[in-house]
């Protein structure tokens, strides 16, 4: 293939191949901009119906403008070089995340609201997408959220011939994708009954596929996957997929009743709309007090310097509260190790009682500071319940702890003045951080009442 085709697009190397095409990284020469090239692998550039495809997905994903899904720059027929020039995603494919890492209750709620409220528009414009999957799915680390999602690859993309909003008066021709009868089109790991079955598809089959994604996220692993296809295709059509407490006990009851309402073997008994999905994913998110940045934010101005600033501590605030809690950790075993060298220079036994004192203070401290990352880690859904119960016993035993070493630096300030200066410092910096600036970062947290 040519270096620079079209007179513009310069490729750089392939990084995406499937059934429906080969994605390669270009320049685009003209706009200076990084984009992604969708060309038809070399054996069915000139077959017409895989053409007709690649022009009919170009023009089903170039009538979606969403923040979530890719967007479409330009298609381009030239000769046997039909291509479709897309925005270039920088990040990774949802399947390769869920190859080595977990994710948490509140990473799949954040990633379902995204997927629901972008398939509320395809389904708006009359498209079903028929071959979501994680392989389609790409995740972009964000400064407000762990991950933004894009929806990639409308190749099997079908719209049903009813007019877009706003065409009723020029009459124009909706896209409508030919296949051919008893032909399985998709994925099989992630094809809902009907479309195994041969059976009319629509948004329902969308959300079925969204909802096996989610349980597989929760889940760690596809409740359907046979060991060999048409094992797979059986569980498909007669299996229900096991409670996913079974492989989660962490995991909220409401989530397991969507997930399983999304995977119903009938189409009439799933969310009858990716509008009626959303709104229980949401109600979930915020009735678990989970973080609601997570939705692929409007276009809105940048940070502020300060923002920015601030952010050097952390990308996100859930970040910068678990930084603050570690950081903690070291002030109280710094003091800890400046109350011992006390011991050795304070006279009598008041010095060894302070420095018990002192222990005290820094072991409840650090025993509750343990169990709320305990449960930031395993139950995201308590965490705020739990830093309203304790941030005012965190408190008022950091204030304690400030107290008892001011006391032990004025007993050694004659003898020691230089160990005094570090007591009374260090106690005062951290005590003024952690009664104040904390607060500020655990209501960041907390869920808006």
């Amino acid at each position: 293939m040519r270096d620079l085709i079209d007179g513009r697009y310069r490729l750089d190397q392939e990084v995406g191949r499937g059934g429906m095409g080969i994605v390669l990284r270009a320049f685009d020469t003209r706009l200076k901009r990084v984009v992604a090239l969708k060309i038809l692998p070399p054996s069915a550039t000139h077959d017409p119906d895989r053409l007709r495809r690649l022009a009919a997905e170009a023009r089903a994903a170039s009538a979606l403008n969403h923040a979530v899904i890719a967007t479409v720059y330009d298609f381009v027929e030239q000769g046997t070089d039909s291509f479709i020039v897309y925005e270039y995603i920088d990040g990774h494919t949802l399947r390769s995340e869920l190859s080595r890492d977990r994710f948490t209750t509140d990473d799949v709620l954040g990633v379902g609201i995204q997927l629901a409220d972008a398939l509320c528009m395809v389904h708006d414009h009359g498209i079903t997408h028929r071959d979501l999957k994680p392989e389609n799915i790409m995740l972009v680390p964000d400064d407000h959220s762990r991950w933004r999602v894009k929806i990639l690859d409308f190749g099997l993309a079908k719209q049903c011939r009813e007019l877009l909003s706003g065409e009723a008066e020029s009459g124009a021709d909706t896209i409508s994708i030919a296949t051919i009868p008893g032909l399985l089109v998709g994925t099989i790991t992630y094809m809902a009954p009907e479309q195994l079955e041969s059976r009319p598809t629509d948004g329902r089959t969308d959300i079925y596929a969204l909802g096996l994604v989610l349980y597989e996220m929760a889940a760690g692993a596809n409740p359907f996957v046979g060991r060999t296809p048409p094992s797979t295709i059986a569980n498909i059509l007669k299996q229900e997929p096991p409670p996913l407490r079974q492989r989660d006990p962490s995991a909220p009851a409401e989530l397991d009743r969507i997930l399983r309402k999304c995977l119903r073997k009938k189409p009439n008994e799933r969310y009858q709309s990716a509008r009626e999905l959303l709104v229980d994913l949401r109600d979930l998110r915020r009735n678990l007090g989970l973080s609601s940045v997570t939705e692929a934010p409007a276009i809105a101005p940048g940070p502020g310097p300060l923002h920015r600033f601030f952010l050097l501590f952390g990308a996100t605030p859930q970040r910068q509260w678990e930084i603050m809690h570690l950081r903690m950790f070291l002030w109280c075993m710094l003091l800890a190790y400046l109350g011992w060298r006390f011991t050795a220079s304070a006279v009598g036994r008041w010095g060894f009682i302070l420095f018990l004192v002192e222990l005290a203070c820094i072991l409840f401290i650090t025993i509750l500071l343990s169990f709320l990352l305990y449960t930031r880690a395993l139950d995201p859904g308590g965490l705020p319940h739990e830093v309203r119960r304790l941030a005012p016993r965190i408190r008022a035993l950091t204030v304690a702890l400030v107290l008892v070493n001011w006391t032990m630096s004025a007993a050694v300030v004659a003898s020691h003045p230089l160990l005094a200066t570090l007591l009374a410092l260090c106690s005062t910096a951290g005590g003024l951080k952690y009664t104040l600036f904390k607060t500020a970062i655990d209501r960041a947290i907390l869920p808006k009442q």
